[in-house]
């Protein structure tokens, strides 16, 4: 009896061990879900403490920020008697502060916004130059001399935003891609929209399923997942999803269950605003911007005519876009124009260029950075070809013609009853079969014998 009563306390002591390491483990994951469900004021930042309000890092001495983020710094215990602070450049090679940048009234918390900030800066006291504040995460520790100052560094961040299929396909639709992502910074968060899908879209092709949030979900402790009450849908209600970002690594996505993939993916950096865009195609590889929805040319033009080409091109990116649109007649000369269009926006730009000196049928084409379209010119002779062309098409004019243009085979033509079936054949031809009429019609001024061999080929095709 005695060893149950002793066991007993033992017992619910592990139980009781056991409830508070799991709700530890529980509560120190990455931070994005909390099982009691509330927030601590801040997650830790980059340097394993935690940031003021309204700031995406705290000032140290000697540390190096992005240009872009907010950081803060106050002077809780007094420790310099000026109430006002000077931010200024440092000269490095001098070892001394140089040109004001702004100045602040400490009275609390100071928050500075370094968006037009590069290169070295120092704090002084308002009206000196000899001296420096030391500041340690966040906090004012004391003031050195200014040779010996340990300035801060704003450095811009760069990004490069890429689209990769990655082979798994649905029919001829990539599905499967990753957004390939290169910047000079190693660790922090980006905001990931694309036009035309919503949040739940996005989540589903982001974070769906365990591989996607081990490979996505983004840092606990960068902005703005610095509480842990916050997550990947913290801007769920503006179709944003916050996602991890690295320097050279990439996001895999999983559009399988979209109604669509996107034509383009925006990714920027949520502490820095650094943004770009990876532009794709509905087969899920990079694609020019525009497309040409019409083209428009003369039906024909004389020998070195001048002729007017144009073409209406559209925008279909999520971006202002430039690309060259480049015209080409024949073999000869062509010339590029190179609109600028705002997202879905369409102009239409034409251009001149001159004719070929030979008659004939010449094509043109229209191509542009993601599109290409194509037609043709006709040329025609001064001397009288293009009235045989025109004969042909009527029929019993063409006839006519023929026989205007070559005496001696048209009185051949004419003294065969093959020949005037021929010329039967012909007009029917013009009621159905305007090619094969055309055809013959142009070989008549040939000769007799051709006349002949052409109207017997017609008539053993019609009988085919």
């Amino acid at each position: 009896m005695s060893e149950r009563v002793g066991g007993a306390p033992l017992l619910l002591l592990l139980v009781v061990l056991c409830v508070l390491m799991s709700g530890t483990v529980a509560g120190a994951g990455h931070g994005i879900d909390r099982v009691d469900g509330t927030a601590s004021p801040h997650g830790a930042g980059a340097d394993g403490l935690r940031a003021t309000d309204d700031a995406d890092r705290n000032l140290s001495s000697g540390a190096t920020f992005w240009q872009g983020q907010t950081v803060a710094f106050d002077d809780p215990n007094e420790t310099v008697e000026a109430d006002r602070l000077h931010l200024r450049e440092y000269d490095d090679e001098a070892d001394e502060p140089g040109a004001l940048v702004r100045e602040f009234e400490v009275d609390g918390p100071v928050r500075i916004d370094t968006a037009s900030l590069q290169g070295t800066y120092v704090l002084v006291p308002a009206g000196e130059r000899t001296s420096a504040v030391a500041v340690d995460n966040g906090t004012i520790t004391g003031t050195t001399e200014a040779e010996a100052a340990a300035p801060f560094e704003v450095l811009v961040q760069t990004l490069d935003v890429g689209l990769v299929g990655s082979g798994a396909g649905n029919g001829t639709v990539e599905t499967d891609l990753e957004l390939e992502l290169t910047s000079n910074r190693a660790r922090y968060n980006v905001n990931v929209t694309a036009p035309g899908l919503t949040f739940d879209e996005l989540e589903s092709a982001f974070i769906r399923d365990r591989l996607l949030r081990d490979r996505n979900a983004p840092h606990a402790d960068r902005p703005p997942i610095d509480r842990r009450g916050d997550g990947y849908g913290m801007y769920a209600a503006d179709d944003v999803i916050v996602l991890r970002g690295f320097a050279d690594g990439r996001l895999r996505s999983d559009f399988g269950e979209a109604e669509s993939i996107p034509r383009a993916v925006t990714v920027e950096v949520s502490d820095t605003g650094v943004t770009d865009t990876a532009e794709i195609s509905a087969s899920g590889i990079e694609t020019g911007p525009f497309e040409i929805t019409e083209v428009a040319a003369p039906g024909s033009v004389e020998p070195g005519a001048t002729v007017t080409l144009s073409a209406t091109v559209r925008n279909r990116w999520s971006t202002t876009s430039e690309r060259d649109v480049t015209f080409r007649l024949g073999d000869g000369g062509q010339t590029a124009i190179e609109p600028s269009l705002p997202a879905g926006a369409s102009t239409t730009v034409s251009t001149t260029l001159s004719a070929p000196s030979e008659p004939g049928e010449y094509e043109f084409t229209v191509d542009t950075d993601g599109d290409s379209a194509n037609g043709t010119v006709t040329v025609t002779d001064p001397n009288g070809s293009d009235g045989e062309s025109d004969g042909g098409s009527d029929g019993d004019d063409g006839d006519d013609a023929g026989s205007d243009e070559d005496d001696g085979g048209a009185d051949d033509g004419s003294d065969g009853d093959d020949g005037s079936d021929g010329g039967d054949e012909d007009d029917g031809g013009s009621d159905g079969d305007g090619p094969i009429a055309i055809d013959i019609n142009l070989r008549l001024g040939a000769g007799a014998l051709l006349t002949l061999l052409s109207g017997a080929g017609v008539v053993a095709w019609r009988r085919r």
